[in-house]
């Protein structure tokens, strides 16, 4: 989110741990896999040229967002797959992926399916006592954190969605 407001960040953090807790893990997976796609196509649909200009008003560039959504992602994936079986955090570092669009969204990718196929094989209410801080929502715990991640998703999607509307404007 982007310049969210105490009442916003509120009221999302209210939704996600609602939601996390009454969702079957298998909605859970395809509500964050179809914000996951929504991204895909908002990347998808920047021609190549302007991936790595900084558009006016922005700090990053199209694929820079990408990258970090990514990585992000994926460290969070880890922590969340790692949390559902085993009720430890690896604490692993973020990882360092390419620049480049097509290999970025197969890392997302992959990363989605090996979360899912972890969390399918977990108690779905499982570890939910370790929660771990996030810098706008505070404690989550793995359900919530799995949802979260389309939460993430959808944010940058509409940066680069905003990104692509002043690229083709």
């Amino acid at each position: 989110m982007s310049g969210p407001t105490p009442d916003q960040l509120r009221r999302v953090q209210d939704w996600i741990r609602s939601e996390a807790a009454a969702k079957s893990i298998d909605d859970i997976h395809a509500y964050v896999s179809e914000r996951y796609d929504r991204l895909s196509a908002a990347v998808t649909a920047l021609p190549a040229g302007t991936l790595t200009i900084t558009p006016p008003g922005e700090d990053w560039t199209p694929i820079h967002a990408l990258k970090h959504v990514v990585e992000w992602n994926w460290q969070v994936g880890e922590d969340v797959l790692h949390v559902c079986l085993t009720g430890e955090r690896p604490n692993n570092p973020p990882p360092e992926f390419p620049a480049e669009r097509e290999p970025l969204l197969a890392r997302n990718r992959e990363s989605l399916d090996s979360i899912f196929a972890h969390v399918s094989a977990a108690d779905p209410a499982g570890f939910l006592h370790v929660t771990w801080e996030h810098p706008f929502f505070g404690q989550l715990n793995w359900r919530e954190w799995f949802l979260f991640l389309a939460v993430h998703a959808t944010d940058h999607a509409g940066q680069i969605r905003t990104m692509s509307d002043g690229a083709n404007a």
